[in-house]
């Protein structure tokens, strides 16, 4: 069983910065070369894995044990991620572990929940012990929706389109000549094995403004910000919805992409070198 996981957004590690020279020094201290996130994620698998059949594996992390009473499999971790490591004094360690877990349902089916945790740790290069269990914690909030900043629809067979549908089935699907659908130069290469059996475009939207036909003839070196966003079909037919920001330019007459944006225009903001 596959699950999305949402920690894309929220596996920041944060930093304490060194006192500066001259300072007090303050009660958290840096990170050492060594830090104990890993440890500790192991360690809220365990604890988040342990049922009344065994609980003995989390005696690696916390001697003092525990012994649990869940049932074996109505609570499965999938995936951890460390948001936070604090040292509020030498040789102790505060981690703040996210973790996307499949919790059963009363129907007998597993839903997927986020779930964060605090773990005390005391050590350091010889070794770790928690201090005590794992503490649920609020994860960090959600903001509200963004906008982004691409205001005008663009046909989908139209030359923007058709290139950037170009683009996708040749580097998703691995259908077509990528060459053909990139610019020159561009370090762009197909996802080995193809990801999906098949791609459908479903929206496109640009942040330029185009008069009509005039995006059938652009001059050289026009570029256009668009995102798209697509439909991904695979082996068994099943669809995964996907968006890319891209920079296109064009050059002979067509569009061609010049490289996939690491985040689409939000509104407000000028596109990088405006």
């Amino acid at each position: 069983m596959i699950v999305a996981s949402p920690l894309a957004v929220v596996v920041g590690l944060m930093v304490l910065r060194p006192s500066a020279p001259g300072e007090t020094q303050r009660s958290e201290q840096p990170l050492e070369s060594r830090e104990p996130q890993g440890w500790a994620e192991m360690y809220v698998r365990s604890w988040l894995s342990a049922n009344r059949d065994d609980s003995a594996g989390l005696e690696a992390f916390y001697p003092a044990g525990m012994k649990s009473t869940r049932a074996v499999g109505t609570q499965i971790p999938v995936d951890t991620s460390t948001l936070s490591v604090v040292s509020p004094r030498p040789g102790v360690w505060s981690v703040m572990v996210a973790v996307n877990i499949l919790v059963q349902q009363p129907d007998g089916r597993h839903r997927a929940r986020l779930v964060c945790a605090e773990v005390s740790l005391v050590g350091g290069t010889d070794g770790y012990v928690a201090a005590s269990l794992p503490a649920p914690v609020a994860c960090p909030r959600t903001l509200a929706a963004i906008d982004l900043d691409y205001p005008e629809a663009a046909e989908l067979n139209g030359p923007i389109g058709q290139s950037v549908h170009g683009f996708l089935a040749a580097y998703l699907v691995g259908r077509g000549e990528l060459n053909r659908y990139i610019a020159p130069g561009t370090n762009i290469g197909a996802i080995v094995p193809p990801l999906y059996a098949e791609v459908r475009l479903l929206e496109l939207r640009t942040h330029e403004p185009f008069e009509p036909g005039q995006a059938a003839r652009p001059l050289d070196g026009t570029e256009v910000h668009a995102t798209a966003r697509a439909w991904g079909y695979d082996a068994l037919g099943q669809v995964t919805t996907i968006d890319y920001a891209l920079t296109l330019v064009a050059r002979a007459g067509r569009w061609e992409v010049s490289r996939i944006d690491p985040a689409p225009l939000l509104a407000g903001a000028p596109p990088a070198g405006e």
